[in-house]
């Protein structure tokens, strides 16, 4: 069995040619769900505002689709 590390770069979607191929080592995400943490509490509030606005608002918000 040959490591898929070792075989060359195949990408994924003929979109994305350069998209990355290995995972992410554990480090590597801790460290990146600590960078992204504070914005968390952002990302709800700003959420939170925008689901009691269409409430608010009723099925006239949507598009008439």
């Amino acid at each position: 069995m040959t490591d898929p590390l070792l075989e060359p770069h195949k990408p994924q979607f003929d979109s994305a040619p350069n998209q990355a191929r290995k995972a992410a080592t554990v480090e590597e995400s801790m460290a990146a769900a600590a960078a992204l943490k504070p914005s968390v509490g952002t990302v709800r509030a700003i959420n939170r505002k925008r689901r009691a606005e269409l409430a608010w608002r009723g099925k006239d918000a949507l598009p008439p689709e």
